[in-house]
């Protein structure tokens, strides 16, 4: 109960309407206050204009110029409903979030054109630009595994492997790191088999950029050398290089 006093006395979280505007006429739309943004997580453009008019605007055009990408652009209407990324209705700020996946794969320029046209009144435009800069591969730190593991007479051994990851853009954007087998009779890799940064299955501590996993070691393993390589993967899918370590089972 207490906790819940110091909550309702501290205020609301989240979006909040605008102060009431001054009392003044706007016969013409007046746009300002361009909001543009990338989300690398979601893939999503975030474009938002405030419009202000005396007569009531359901909808605002923003025509999108990509350059350095592979798409040239697209044209999108934005809305003060609420949806599609628009934060509050009725607002007067009309915005929209545009599915964009992979354009922080390379340096490029979005610039946005807001268009109020409105019957009976001057075309009003405002622009605005976003640079992105290429999101830049992760890449392995340090692989650590033992050199040498002896077969158990009887039952089984764990063999825990722990991978150390780090990326440019920080260790939140990566969202899968993998390892594969050599075959040492075909010379071939093997399938994928993922590594995790969780907290459980070996793993020792959840978002810490190490990811792991345990294997299982028995007498009937053969005495050989294995070859391992792993590799981690981002939001914008790009790859760090494969990085390769073994252990020798006797």
């Amino acid at each position: 109960m207490i906790l819940l006093s110091v909550l309702l006395l501290a205020g609301g979280c989240g979006p909040t309407y605008p102060e009431d505007e001054e009392d003044q006429g706007y016969p013409v739309p007046e746009l300002s206050r361009p909001a543009l943004s990338y989300h690398p997580g979601r893939g999503e453009l975030h474009c938002g204009i405030r419009v202000l008019y005396d007569h009531d605007i359901r909808e605002v055009q923003a025509d999108i110029s990509l350059q350095g990408f592979e798409s040239e652009g697209l044209s999108v209407t934005l809305n003060d409903s609420g949806a599609l990324g628009d934060a509050l209705p009725y607002d007067n700020i009309f915005s929209q979030n545009i599915a964009l996946e992979r354009i922080d794969s390379l340096d490029g320029r979005v610039t946005v054109e807001y268009i109020a046209d409105e019957a009976g009144s001057p075309v009003q435009t405002l622009y605005d630009t976003l640079l992105i800069e290429a999101n830049l591969p992760p890449f392995i730190t340090e692989v650590e595994m033992p050199d040498t593991l002896i077969r158990p007479r009887t039952g089984t051994k764990a063999l825990y492997i722990y991978v150390h990851v780090d990326d440019p853009n920080g260790i939140h954007d990566v969202t899968h790191a993998f390892f594969q087998v050599l075959n040492n009779e075909s010379g071939s890799w093997g399938a994928d088999y993922s590594l995790y940064d969780n907290g459980e299955g070996g793993d020792r501590r959840a978002g810490d950029g190490i990811f792991s996993t345990g294997l299982q070691i028995s007498a009937e393993n053969q005495a050989v050398t294995n070859y391992f390589r792993f590799r981690a993967k981002d939001a914008a899918s790009n790859f760090s290089d494969w990085s390769v370590d073994s252990v020798v089972v006797r």
